[in-house]
């Protein structure tokens, strides 16, 4: 059966257009273009329509690319918002949820990052503990949302000195290392992310094995 396109779906490709030109030209123009068409195809979307997740999910990738570009909190806060409700509206079990909730987890730790709030970098955490633990077994996705994970981890522990939170850090980072190929563009940043976990690690507990794995790393 031939699709018919409403304004919503004309509006949600149109945003998404506009985003992935952002992508290319980190042109501000082009993502406050995406920014407002979204909205709009999110307020054109009834409530209960399968495509509404979608919606929010793109909205939200789009106000997180402007926050990193501008600083402007009113984005990130607006984004966690979408990203927020595309989690609640998502079916249990549909495949999307775990994406749903690395977005979500990410953009906690973004705002944690600029006013320091210990509540965002919880919900951060326990966000990206809910997107791996979803991720099905032999999913690609899962590295990103292990290394995301170990980040919130180790922000934590930086901001509270726990050392469960530091040690949890080097164990999802050493499960990530272990699931990327050691031909992957991302294997460096992989072993990095270790590294700065051990490093951390050590300058608590003073234990030379640390930073000994820190230097091999």
């Amino acid at each position: 059966m031939k699709r018919v396109w409403n304004e919503a779906d004309k509006l949600d490709t149109f945003g998404n257009s506009f985003q992935r030109r952002f992508d290319r030209t980190t042109d501000l123009r082009d993502v406050s273009s995406a920014i407002s068409a979204l909205q709009r195809a999110v307020q054109l979307t009834p409530d209960g329509h399968a495509s509404m997740p979608v919606r929010l999910n793109d909205l939200g990738i789009s106000l997180s690319c402007r926050f990193r570009h501008t600083g402007d909190l009113p984005d990130i806060s607006r984004a966690i918002s979408a990203y927020q409700r595309a989690v609640q509206l998502t079916p249990d079990g549909h495949a999307d949820t775990p994406a749903w909730l690395n977005n979500l987890g990410d953009s906690f730790r973004c705002r944690f990052e600029h006013i320091g709030n210990l509540s965002d970098i919880s919900n951060s955490i326990s966000a990206l503990k809910r997107a791996v633990a979803l991720t099905p077994e032999g999913d690609a996705g899962v590295v990103g949302r292990l290394s995301n994970l170990g980040i919130s981890l180790q922000r934590h522990f930086s901001r509270t000195g726990n050392l469960p939170d530091i040690s949890s850090a080097i164990a999802t980072h050493q499960r990530a290392l272990q699931l990327t190929p050691d031909d992957h563009p991302d294997k460096p940043i992989q072993l990095n992310n270790l590294g700065v976990s051990l490093m951390y690690r050590f300058e608590h507990t003073a234990d030379l094995v640390d930073i000994s794995n820190a230097i091999l790393a």
